[in-house]
Formats: C-alpha cells, sequence, structure tokens
C-alpha cells in the first residue's frame, strides 16, 4: 500500500512537470501513452481486456480524462461507444475543460453536441483548420465576434442589478436617507423556493426554523422598543406609555421589570446616546428614525448596563431588522464601532472634562454644570448617579380603606416584598413602607390590593410632605392648587384620618387640565377620598375660581421642572432647556400671590417642589416674603430629630438608594 501511495505521488508530480512544461511552450496538452508496460489489454478490476472499467465496458479513460490508457485513439468512454464519446453519448471526446479533442483533429463536439471544441472563456476554436466562419456569430460582451452555441442575453452590469430593486437612498421629509431596509435580506420566515432535483415538497426543514428562532430578538427588548416608537411619535411621557404598554403585556414580571429598566434607561440618556450613534455613522442620515430608536436601546445595553457585547451586538441587530429588515447590516457595523467607542467612553477625563462628565452619566452639558453649582461637585457626583438608578419603591397604607397597615404588610410579606417602615429625618412616616422591588407589585394578591385602593404606590419624601402638610391640629378645609391626578389628594385625606378620625370635609381641588381633573375624580372614589369640589382652572387668577373664599390650609403644589424625581421621569433632563428653570420660578411667584389672599388668619400656606435648584426652592419663598402680600406670612421651622435643630424648610436631597428629592416652606398667616 506505501508502494501505491508513492506511485501516486510520483504519478501527481509528473502531471505537474508536464503541465509546467505545456504553459512554456504554449502547446496542447502531452498524451503520455500507455502505462509502463501497458500493452492494449491490460487487464483492469472487471476482468477484461482492453482496460476495461467498473460498468465492464471498453474503453477505460481515466477519471480526469486525459486520453486512453493504451495511447491509442478509438478507446470507448461510458456511453460504450467507439470514438472516444462523452456522457451525451455523442462522439469526440473533449476534456472537461474543453481544450479541443484528444487525438489532435478538429471536429471535436462539446456537451451540447455541436461541433467546434470551444473553450469557455469563447476564445475561438483550438485548432486553426476551423475558423469558425461556418458557425453563428454571436459577440462576446467586448463586441468581438466569437463562435459559440447561443447568443448571450445582456441583462446588464449583473452588481447594479440590486441597487436597482433596492435602492440605498430615498427621501423622507424632504432628507435624503439611506433606505431603512438595506444591507439585509427581508426577514419573511424561512426561505422555500420548492423541491430540488427531484427532492419532495412541504414545509421548511427544521433546522431553518430553528435558525430562525436563534436570532430573534426577545419580547421584553421588542416591547421596549415598541414604547420608545410610541414616546418619540407622540411625545408623550415614558410612565404614560409604559402604563399602556409594558405595566399590561403578558410578559413574566422579570421580563417587564427589564423592559422597563430599558425604556426609562434610553430615555434618560437618549442626548447621550445620540451622539455617540451618530460619531459612529458615516453620515448622521444614514438611519431612518425607527432604527436609531433600535440602535439607541443596544448602545445604552452597551454603554451603560455592561452588557456583554457580542449579546448586544446581536439583539441590537435583530432588533433593528425587526423594524428595518435590509438595515441589519448597518445596525452591525455601528454597534460594532460603539464596542470600540465604549473603550475610551466618556471620551475625555471627567475630572477635568465637563463634557466628558455630563456624558459619564448621560446628563446634558448645560445641566451638569447648573447641578455643580447648586450642589458642589461632590453633590452633584451623588444626584447625578442616583439618577441613572432604578428608583426605590415606596407604599402607603390608604387608612380610608385598610382597617390596619398589618393588614396590608402581611400580604406585601407573603408575595416576598419585604415591606419595611420608613423614617426621614429621624421622623417616622405614617403608613410609609419600602419594598424591594417593582416586581412583588405585579404579584397577583398586590394588584388586587391596588385596585381595592388598600395601598397607593407613593415615594417616601411626597408621603412626607403630605404629613407636614396636614399637620397636627385638624383642618376643616383645605385647597389643594396643581392638584393633578389626585396622589397628594389621597394621602391628604388618608393622614388626616389616620391622625384625626376623620376626613378634611371641605377638600377642593385646582388643576388646568380637564382630563387631569376627571383622572382625580376617579382615583378619589376608587381609594375612598373625599373631594368636595373638583375645579378645572389658572391657578394665578384664583379669585375668579373660589372667590372670596379663604382655607385653613391651601397648598401649592408647584408644577416646577421635577428635577429631584428623573429617576422616575426620565424624560424631564433632555426636555427640560436652560431658560425653563427661570420660567418655573416666575410661574411659582404668580401662584404665591394669588394663594395668599385665600389663606385664613392663623391658617398655612405650603409650598412645595419636587426639584433641587434654589431658584424655585428657597430664593422663591424669600422672594414671596419679601413682597407686599408675602409680608403677611412667618415661615414655621421644620424640626429635625436627627439632628436635633430647627430648619426653616424641609428638604431632602437625592441620593443613591434613597427616596426622591423635594423641598417644603410652610407660612402661618399672621393673626
Amino acid at each position: 500500500m506505501h508502494n501505491d501511495h508513492r506511485s501516486h505521488n510520483q504519478r501527481r508530480s509528473y502531471d505537474r512537470a508536464s503541465q509546467g512544461d505545456r504553459n512554456a511552450q504554449g502547446g496542447a496538452r502531452q498524451n503520455r501513452g500507455p502505462r509502463a508496460g501497458g500493452k492494449s489489454g491490460d487487464f483492469r478490476k472487471g476482468g477484461k481486456p482492453g482496460g476495461f472499467r467498473k460498468d465492464s465496458k471498453p474503453g477505460s479513460f481515466r477519471k480526469d480524462d486525459r486520453g486512453p490508457r493504451d495511447g491509442k485513439p478509438g478507446d470507448f468512454r461510458k456511453g460504450g461507444k467507439s470514438g472516444g464519446f462523452r456522457k451525451d453519448g455523442k462522439p469526440g471526446s473533449f476534456r472537461k475543460d474543453d481544450r479541443g479533442p484528444r487525438d489532435g483533429k478538429p471536429g471535436g463536439y462539446r456537451k451540447d453536441g455541436k461541433p467546434g471544441g470551444f473553450r469557455k472563456d469563447d476564445r475561438g476554436p483550438r485548432d486553426e483548420q476551423r475558423s469558425g466562419a461556418d458557425r453563428k456569430d454571436f459577440r462576446a460582451r467586448d463586441g468581438k465576434p466569437t463562435g459559440g452555441s447561443a447568443p448571450r442575453k445582456d441583462f446588464g452590469p449583473r452588481r447594479d442589478s440590486r441597487e436597482a430593486c433596492h435602492p440605498r437612498e430615498v427621501f423622507v421629509n424632504g432628507k435624503l436617507m439611506a433606505a431603512p431596509d438595506q444591507d439585509a435580506p427581508q426577514d419573511r420566515g424561512p426561505r422555500f423556493e420548492g423541491p430540488r432535483d427531484g427532492g419532495r415538497g412541504g414545509a421548511p426543514r427544521r433546522d431553518q426554523v430553528r435558525r430562525q428562532k436563534a436570532h430573534k430578538a426577545t419580547t421584553a427588548r421588542e416591547l421596549a422598543l415598541a414604547a420608545i416608537h410610541q414616546l418619540r411619535e407622540r411625545d408623550a411621557f415614558a410612565q404614560d406609555i409604559i402604563a399602556k404598554t409594558i405595566d399590561i403585556s403578558p410578559l413574566s414580571r422579570e421580563d417587564r421589570a427589564f423592559a422597563t429598566r430599558l425604556v426609562l434607561g434610553v430615555v434618560s440618556t437618549r442626548g447621550t446616546l445620540e451622539d455617540i450613534i451618530t460619531g459612529c455613522m458615516d453620515s448622521p442620515d444614514d438611519a431612518a428614525p425607527a432604527v436609531r430608536d433600535a440602535l439607541c436601546l443596544s448602545a445604552y445595553e452597551i454603554i451603560f448596563l455592561q452588557k456583554s457585547p457580542h449579546a448586544a451586538v446581536d439583539q441590537g441587530v435583530e432588533l433593528v431588522k425587526s423594524v428595518a429588515p435590509r438595515a441589519g447590516g448597518l445596525a452591525n457595523a455601528v454597534l460594532r464601532r460603539v464596542v470600540r467607542a465604549k473603550e475610551a467612553f466618556p471620551f475625555g477625563d471627567p475630572r477635568t472634562d465637563i463634557a466628558a462628565y455630563a456624558r459619564l452619566h448621560g446628563f446634558p452639558v448645560w445641566l451638569a454644570k447648573r447641578l455643580i453649582a447648586e450642589l458642589g461637585p461632590e453633590g452633584a457626583r451623588d444626584f447625578m448617579v442616583a439618577s441613572n438608578e432604578p428608583a426605590p419603591v415606596y407604599i402607603a397604607v390608604n387608612a380610608l380603606k385598610a382597617a390596619t397597615d398589618e393588614e396590608v404588610v402581611s400580604v406585601l410579606a407573603a408575595a416576598h416584598a419585604e415591606p419595611e417602615a420608613v423614617a426621614l429625618g429621624g421622623c417616622a412616616v405614617p403608613g410609609c413602607y419600602k419594598v424591594a422591588s417593582g416586581v412583588p407589585l405585579l404579584d397577583g394578591r398586590v394588584r388586587r390590593m391596588i385596585n381595592q385602593g388598600l395601598l397607593l404606590v407613593s415615594d417616601a419624601t411626597s408621603q412626607a410632605v403630605a404629613d407636614l402638610v396636614v399637620g397636627d391640629t385638624a383642618p376643616e378645609s383645605f385647597l389643594e392648587i396643581g392638584a393633578g391626578r389626585a396622589t397628594k389628594t389621597i394621602l391628604d385625606q388618608s393622614i388626616a384620618y389616620r391622625r384625626h378620625g376623620k376626613q378634611i370635609p371641605e377638600y377642593v381641588t385646582v388643576d388646568v387640565h380637564a382630563f387631569k381633573t376627571k383622572l382625580l375624580q376617579e382615583r378619589a372614589e376608587q381609594y375612598g377620598a373625599h373631594v368636595s369640589e373638583a375645579i378645572i382652572g389658572d391657578a394665578t387668577d384664583l379669585d375668579a375660581l373660589v372667590g372670596e373664599r379663604t382655607f385653613d390650609r391651601v397648598f401649592i403644589d408647584s408644577p416646577c421642572t421635577g428635577l429631584g424625581t428623573l429617576r422616575r421621569h426620565a424624560d424631564i433632563r433632555w426636555r427640560l432647556r436652560p431658560e425653563t428653570i427661570a420660567e418655573s420660578a416666575e410661574l411659582d411667584a404668580r401662584l404665591l400671590e394669588s394663594a395668599a389672599s385665600h389663606v385664613a388668619p392663623g391658617g398655612i400656606l405650603a409650598y412645595a417642589t419636587c426639584t433641587v435648584t434654589h431658584e424655585e426652592n428657597a430664593d422663591a419663598v424669600e422672594a414671596f416674603l419679601a413682597t407686599e402680600a408675602g409680608a403677611a406670612f412667618e415661615v414655621v421651622p421644620c424640626r429635625n430629630p436627627d439632628l436635633d435643630i430647627e430648619l426653616p424648610f424641609f428638604s431632602t436631597v437625592l441620593e443613591p438608594g434613597g427616596p426622591d428629592a423635594h423641598f417644603l416652606a410652610l407660612l402661618r398667616r399672621k393673626a
């Protein structure tokens, strides 16, 4: 067997040497003739003379068609006919590469059965005796005549055919943009073109279906992307869209929580993500808005969630293909650049470069500068870090419906919510509990309690503010300005009932939005909170709304910039403008002036915000006290048992793991 192998290698070496000689000479391939000692009549495996093949027919040609082994013409091929026939049974045994007949004579036939064995590259007949004049004169691509069996239809340049069907650029809203469906085949399920080679028809193969399912974006990501689309198209608020899409989806609790995290994360860092995506594209207009939404979602996972680059890119490509099937190539290229860019993120030294500092935390540069000026470097850092974390979840036990706190807490414990009583500034917040996460709130038992009005989801600081506003003495009348969707309304009446054994008899609400007032009435009824009158109107002109009436408590829940609630209202930071803070402070001053005349002597004017800027908080109160209307009020200090001191105002800062940042000023009207 060793000798046979060596003999085979020797023959291969000889073949290569012979080929080199022929290439150098430019001539036809030499016919080496029969093997050593090979006479006509050598026996092969078939045991018959003449070099028979396995089919027991004479004319044993080698598999590579290098001519008969006995060196004589006329040996038979597979067809069993003389003259060196081909598989189609016609004479003129040509080699597979159509280099001419082996006997060196003209007249060799091609596979199509026509004379004049032409090369595949249409360079004309191999023998000079046949000029091809008797054949049809077809023209090749270069326009020169050539002999061939059939004319070639001119379909145009091959590489342009795809571009003609799928343009790479289109006009969208008057802008020249890349077609959103380019660079990837449209995803229409497993491709099936019918049986080939006599195969049977039927459904796609299992491996095709399995391969398709394996490369599909997760449902949680698809749902998050759908919510992000709605946010962009409708210019809506994230929590509203989440409540109408993710919260009511049939996904598991864990998937809903993950989808919510993605939506809030993308919305809160959208400006930074857009800058990164644009920097990773050849042109800012390379992708349509829907494609950019998907790219931003994947970029958020790569940059801020530290997800595995391979998984994030794979899922990102599938997300893009779900909205633009042919944009998979674009998505793959962009996201791979994002992975490489992550190594240099935030593209500068955050200790010395304010732009890099802002990018690191996903904040606009102007807002990062403002926070440093307001809170100092350390306070600003803690604020921005906390703003990008999932918000802790707090609940309030509604004393209007629940007989005892234990009734609710026991159900929360059974749902693995791990409820803990909350205290702020050394003071316990009545009915307030912190739970482990938002997942237990999706438990059927807990959802049932929410629907029955037994508990309310509300931040701990918001509950503490309501407790301070109601006060230690039972008010008989209460005017709430900026009542919104009744969260503070329910808290106020629950605390009044818990502390004084009854609800506030005359409770009037004012809000400028009719849809919020309608929702307020529905929720107040659900939670059993008494509202004597719900007014729709502009609170800067209370005289036109309530006349000359006065109230024991007038509570202004200011429509501020909301910077203290960025974790819950992720879209705020990129909606705000530098001038928004000044505009908000101006509105606050008008609300204070309008409300001052409707506070009864000895009554309390409460002014609350959920922001951290001095201009909207302490500065606004001090500016009001300096006015003629404000001169009739005095500050009621807030005692802090932890510090054992009295502070003029109640305020909390936003820190990792803590509640939202709120501000409250209590002003008593002098008798």
